[in-house]
């Protein structure tokens, strides 16, 4: 069984929480207003992690490919 993706509700706002297999708490959002956003933006988030890599962003060969991605600054 995989992790979670929760909605909660606290008063009149919503937020989601993520949870590991244990049932922990991992993540928390920030409050939505209304509980179709809550879960368009837990479902974006489920969507961009399920095939996410981990990347090394610490090691010097990254912090230099990233750096040279930067888009050039063109002067008018």
């Amino acid at each position: 069984m995989a992790g979670k993706i929760e909605i909660r509700r606290s008063g009149e706002k919503f937020r989601f929480v993520v949870l590991n297999r244990s049932g922990e708490k991992l993540l928390q959002s920030g409050q939505f207003d209304d509980k179709s956003s809550t879960k368009r933006a837990a479902s974006s988030l489920a969507r961009a992690v399920s095939g996410a890599e981990i990347v090394d962003a610490t090691k010097p060969a990254a912090a230099a490919a990233k750096s040279s991605t930067r888009r050039a600054v063109t002067k008018r």
